[in-house]
Order: C-alpha cells, then structure tokens, then sequence
C-alpha cells in the first residue's frame, strides 16, 4: 500500500513540475502594453505573419526617414476576427506592402498594436470595429 502511495505522490510530483516548465502566455490589457492616444502609421514591406491566437504578429521592415531599414512588429486582434471579415492568411503574402495605423508600445521598442491596416492601393485588409 505504501509504494502505491509512493508511486502516486511521486507520479503527481512530475505531473506538477511538468506543468510548471511550460511557458504561461497571460492575455494582456492593450492600454497596459500600447499608447492608445498615440497613432502613427506604419508603412512597410511584410516580411512574416504569424497566424495564432490569441493574436496575429506581422512584421514588417519599414524605412524611416534617414533611409534607414527597421524591423518591427506589430500585433493585430485574433485569427478569428479576419476570418469573420473574409479574410484568411494567404490573403497576406511576404513582400506585400501595407500601411498600419498603430499605438506604439510603452517600453520604447519597435513594436506597435494595429487594428485598421491597408494595402499600399489603399485596399482594407482589417479595421478596428465597434467592440473589437
């Protein structure tokens, strides 16, 4: 009976540091993480979409005024909320120029929130709506 208790504890113990070894991704609060009274555009060609949840990453090199490249990333709502709208990933290829009116994030670094993005032609690819 004790080496059942044993092996239980044991098996209960391993079950519980594996759980604690694995990453914990908190939902966070947008005006926590961005500047929300703060709008710029982004302008830029895409170089990678990551298309989970609970939010889409895209990334982009943008040329700022000295000529010079910079890689940023820039979070958009969840996969769900562009399927709604119509659209899917493969609506997005690498390469595509698209222009992203974004809040800058509050640690400085080169990382935006964008709801209301276009193609460079001015075609609507996703806009923040009532509620999202």
């Amino acid at each position: 009976m004790k080496t059942r208790i044993s092996k239980l504890l044991t098996g209960l113990a391993l079950a519980s540091g594996m759980l604690l070894l694995n990453p914990v991704q908190a939902h966070h609060s947008l005006t926590g993480e961005f500047d929300t009274s703060v709008t710029f555009e982004v302008r830029g060609a895409l170089t990678k979409l990551e298309w989970f949840n609970p939010h889409i990453w895209f990334y982009v090199d943008v040329t700022n005024d000295k000529g010079e490249v910079e890689k940023w990333q820039c979070e958009m709502g969840s996969p769900n909320q562009l399927m709604r709208a119509g659209w899917k990933k493969e609506d997005l290829p690498l390469g595509t120029v698209i222009r992203a009116q974004a809040n800058p994030a509050r640690d400085g670094t080169k990382t935006c929130s964008s709801r209301n993005i276009t193609l460079d032609d001015g075609t609507p690819v996703f806009s923040r709506g009532a509620g999202n």
